[in-house]
């Protein structure tokens, strides 16, 4: 068994400041205040000399890092992540890859999440095949055309259980023949409105089949107008005043995707317990161009696409956490909590990670409170000390 001990417990609605939690076998034992907490003798001590320890974050939205997508590199990937605190991330899959590009890159990927950093991997955010078409990287999206079973049944079969989320637009035709399928094969499959200029009650109309999530909230489309002056509201609305759905959000140092005000109408209307932190992160494919007209605006973790416009990011949940403190003003429990436990809630995972309870996996990060990680610890191994593998 070990322990770690003089240490700061980042818990789901709380910190405990003098606390201990034990591990063994990969999953937590114990966890508490320190005089609660019952450490054998010849236990492993791992002194956290007064930093905190959190659950390791939960990314449900990221492509790759700077240099390569995951289906590209994916242990690359994992390992420049769980550097940074992402002990669970969904590779995300865009909607310029073929159907058999989707089933190759997920055999690949699930190879890959049987060993070493790759056991972050979770499953997969399927940021397409269906999504509006608009987004960055227009030129390559393929998947334009009718949704047709035919075109979506074998990647359905071939990738259920493995794909946790599927963004979508509403308001594609034949949209709900295809979502109805999908629930119906794997009924644990969330859907997310991605890029989409559907109306709320088009929306609305799917929530019956899993919709839980608003794909980077602000930045996903909106509704056409209904009118001169007047704008339907859209997939964000909806997202803002319906309790169930949780928002993404990205967080880039400069407040580019989403500015300091929106972040904090996001986090005040939805509450602390609907909003996850996401990276977004991509491979780098372009780069920065200014164009006032078209409101593109730099940012040093910012990611560009050929045609100069946003195209994720460069963030890491370490970053994410700590800018999320920065715009809004809220504190490291509940960065944390959205960077964690909101995210596993999400996926139905929430009784095995995203937070500090007993009998839930050590996926641990021990960090100071401006989120610089110290230690990484994945399912009870240590992975990251310093901030460098180990």
């Amino acid at each position: 068994m070990k322990a770690i001990i003089n240490t700061k417990l980042i818990m789901e609605d709380g910190i405990i400041f003098d606390g201990a939690l034990t591990y063994e076998n990969g999953r937590i034992v114990e966890v508490g205040e320190k005089d609660s907490v019952t450490i054998p003798e010849g236990a492993e001590m791992i002194d956290a000399k007064g930093l905190y320890t959190a659950p390791g974050f939960v990314d449900l939205h990221n492509h790759g890092y700077e240099k390569a997508f995951f289906f590209q590199d994916p242990m690359g990937c994992c390992e420049h992540f769980l550097k940074h605190g992402q002990t669970t991330v969904l590779p995300t899959l865009y909607c310029d890859l073929t159907a058999q590009q989707y089933i190759d890159a997920a055999a690949l990927l699930k190879e890959t999440s049987k060993k070493g950093a790759g056991k972050i991997i979770e499953g997969l955010y399927m940021e397409g095949p269906y999504m509006d078409g608009t987004g960055s990287n227009q030129k390559y999206i393929i998947w334009n055309d009718l949704i047709k079973k035919e075109d979506y049944e074998e990647l359905v079969q071939k990738l259920k259980g493995f794909a946790k989320v599927w963004a979508i637009a509403p308001e594609r035709e034949n949209m709900e023949e295809f979502v109805a399928y999908v629930h119906e094969e794997d009924p644990n499959a969330v859907f997310a409105m991605g890029h989409s200029a559907a109306r709320a009650a088009q929306a609305r109309k799917l929530k019956k089949y899993g919709i839980k999530l608003q794909t980077h909230f602000g930045d996903s489309g909106k509704a056409e107008g209904l009118a001169q002056g007047v704008i339907g509201g859209g997939c964000d609305e909806y997202c803002l005043y319906d309790p169930d759905i949780y928002a993404e959000l990205i967080c880039d140092q400069l407040g580019i995707h989403q500015d300091e005000a929106m972040i904090k109408m996001l986090i005040r209307t939805k509450g602390v317990e609907r909003v996850c932190l996401i990276t977004d992160s991509s491979c780098a494919m372009g780069d920065f161009k200014p164009n006032e007209e078209e409101g593109i605006a730099y940012g040093p973790d910012l990611n560009y696409d050929y045609e100069g416009h946003l195209a994720g990011s460069h963030v890491t949940m370490d970053n994410a956490v700590r800018n999320v403190m920065r715009h809004s003003g809220y504190g490291l429990c509940h960065a944390v909590r959205m960077a964690s436990y909101n995210p596993a809630r999400v996926l139905g995972l929430d009784e095995e990670i995203g937070s500090l309870e007993a009998g839930k996996k050590a996926n641990l990060i021990i960090m100071d409170d401006a989120v610089n990680i110290q230690k990484v610890i994945l399912e009870g191994e240590t992975m990251v000390e310093n901030g460098e593998l180990v």
